[in-house]
């Protein structure tokens, strides 16, 4: 598990704040653009989709392999 201070400074975590201002700003400021800030919101929370997608096909991959490895233990070990 992670330290708390690294989660923290993440970039996935960073930029859902920047988007939860964004939209609490809006919120606060009725003439704030609509159409801007959802622009703004919707790209940075389609990055993090992408970070975190990009992150699950690692930990995948690293399953897979492990898996591989295993397999090929348990296939040579009973020679």
């Amino acid at each position: 598990m992670r330290p708390l201070l690294q989660r923290l400074t993440s970039r996935k975590f960073i930029l859902a704040l920047v988007a939860a201002l964004i939209a609490f700003i809006q919120g606060l400021y009725p003439d704030f653009p609509g159409e801007a800030a959802k622009t703004v919101v919707l790209a940075l929370l389609g990055y993090v989709a992408a970070e975190a997608a990009v992150d699950a096909a690692a930990q995948l991959a690293k399953w897979a392999t492990s898996k591989r490895g295993e397999n090929d233990v348990n296939t040579n070990g009973g020679e």
